[in-house]
């Protein structure tokens, strides 16, 4: 049986490169564990930043959502307004061709002589003198009944 010391000296070589071995390992993973480490801490700060950017930029869309609903509402306002102005506008329209119809009409008449019949219902002396002033003839005097006496709480 091969002793120990034996062993031990055909074992350690191999336990010392095997050290060196894992130390260079280590050397050369070490750094890149911190790199990856800092890129991870990096990654959260810009998915944080993002988080936030994207809660802002939510309710921006919000509030652009509210000012289109408003727009919306004051758009149909003002159509509604204006399919009333165009009724009015459409009534005013007829009205005044109607004043128009019945102008022509009035001027049409106004420019005809003045009935007979109707003009000697109004006649007058050509007079300046009061007592030579006589009513027409079909005018009579007495034509509107005197007032009587007041009712008991009439005025």
């Amino acid at each position: 049986m091969l002793s120990a010391m034996s062993v031990m000296k055909k074992v350690l070589p191999w336990l010392a490169v095997l050290l060196v071995v894992a130390a260079c390992a280590w050397w050369i993973v070490s750094p890149r564990i911190e790199l990856h480490v800092q890129r991870a801490d990096t990654a959260e700060q810009q998915l944080a930043q993002a988080q936030l950017q994207i809660e802002l930029q939510a309710q921006v869309l919000e509030g652009h959502h509210r000012q289109q609903e408003r727009l919306a509402e004051l758009d149909r306002q003002i159509r509604q307004m204006g399919q009333t102005i165009a009724t009015n506008a459409r009534q005013h329209g007829r009205a005044l061709e109607e004043l128009k119809r019945n102008d022509e009409t009035i001027s049409d008449y106004l420019r005809t002589a003045v009935p007979t019949d109707l003009g000697l219902l109004y006649a007058r002396p050509n007079t300046t003198d009061p007592a030579a002033y006589r009513a027409a003839g079909d005018v009579q005097p007495g034509a509107v009944p005197t007032t009587g006496p007041l009712a008991a709480g009439g005025d």
